[in-house]
């Protein structure tokens, strides 16, 4: 298994790809990166988790999180089915 430390720039590549800068988001809502490593979740997936709770954690800050089901990280209204967190 991939170190911590290249394993978490990997990370920080595959959120910057989609706009999700790592320590601008994790900052404000701390996502345990370390946990995803030590369980060996690929690079790509937790970034993808971390991107899914952090998205959940602005909706609820500004009221806008889904009511349809507990957990689904997108906006109330969204279309489609909902989608969970992890």
């Amino acid at each position: 298994m991939i170190t911590y430390e290249p394993w978490l720039e990997e990370v920080k590549t595959a959120l910057r790809e989609i706009n999700m800068p790592f320590d601008d988001w994790q900052t404000i809502w701390p996502f345990d990166f370390s946990k995803e490593h030590e369980a060996g979740t690929s690079s790509s997936e937790a970034a993808r988790k971390a991107n899914r709770f952090w998205w959940h954690q602005q909706n609820k800050a500004v009221h806008q999180e889904c009511r349809k089901t507990p957990n689904c990280w997108l906006p109330d209204n969204h279309q489609g089915n909902c989608q969970p967190v992890q």
